[in-house]
């Protein structure tokens, strides 16, 4: 009989790989399978990058390591748009001078030209989805500054499960993007599979389920990122034994004439 080598289970790294990608159309990336990155102004922190311009997309997600003590080493001042989402710990953020204190499931969201800081001022690791973009302006309207808490937003139903909208886009339309939790009971899933213009950036927060992606199924769970490109058809549904909950980004209220090249 030959000898065969013994590979322990551990050794067994691309079999049990989940990340795919399919450029132009979506991508899956697990939390196994992302890698740390420096990013400059911070102390005591580091990123997972999650999506950015590169791969095509409007927007730019960074999932935010932030030791106690660590944050930003000076105040973050630019023309973007920002939004800051406390997936674990503790967050202080200083707004143009105004102190405010975020929890878990805590959330601000800063219209371009606001200065503010960061910092974990708590005794244990904080992890923050951070979300910025260019802010497409529209006369007469001025997006205001929101801090809250995902705790506080009702759920109210829609298609065949519940939401809570973060951002009241639906009702203010100076918002030119939409931060929603879409919750499902086990079993549930969606009425009808989708195909739009507007991109997603998917963090799932609670649960399992399947997700039907451009005519593939993934299996998806806590802390799963998917980014879903405009018009790739989408289905989820939610397995397991628990909820599913994902925090849904997609850009919102806005047409589409500045895409155009128009002559003279």
């Amino acid at each position: 009989m030959m000898n065969q080598r013994y590979i322990p289970e551990e050794a067994d790294i691309v079999s049990r790989c989940r990340a795919v990608t399919k450029p132009g159309s979506y991508y899956l990336l697990p939390e196994a399978n992302r890698v740390e990155t420096v990013l400059p102004g911070f102390k005591g922190a580091f990123s997972r990058v999650l999506v950015t311009p590169s791969v095509g997309a409007g927007f730019i997600q960074h999932e935010l390591h932030i030791e106690p003590g660590g944050g930003t080493e000076k105040p973050i001042s630019n023309r973007l748009e920002h939004f800051l989402f406390v997936l674990e710990g503790n967050l202080t953020v200083v707004i143009e001078g105004e102190k405010r204190e975020l929890d878990e499931g805590g959330y601000v969201y800063l219209p371009e030209k606001t200065d503010f800081t960061i910092e974990n001022t708590g005794n244990r690791k904080s992890r923050v989805l951070w979300t910025k973009k260019q802010y497409k302006k529209i006369d007469g309207v001025k997006p205001q500054l929101i801090v809250s808490n995902e705790k506080r937003v009702e759920a109210v139903p829609v298609d065949t499960y519940m939401e809570q909208h973060l951002i009241p886009h639906e009702e203010d339309i100076s918002y030119d993007l939409a931060f929603n939790i879409l919750n499902f009971e086990p079993g549930i899933y969606f009425g009808f599979v989708e195909s739009h213009i507007m991109e997603h950036g998917i963090y799932m927060l609670e649960g399992r389920g399947l997700y039907w992606l451009g005519g593939d199924y993934h299996e998806v769970q806590k802390d799963d990122y998917i980014y879903i490109a405009p018009y790739c058809p989408q289905f989820f549904y939610s397995t397991g034994w628990e909820r599913g909950r994902y925090l849904l980004y997609k850009d919102v209220n806005r047409d589409f004439d500045g895409d155009l090249q128009i002559g003279e």
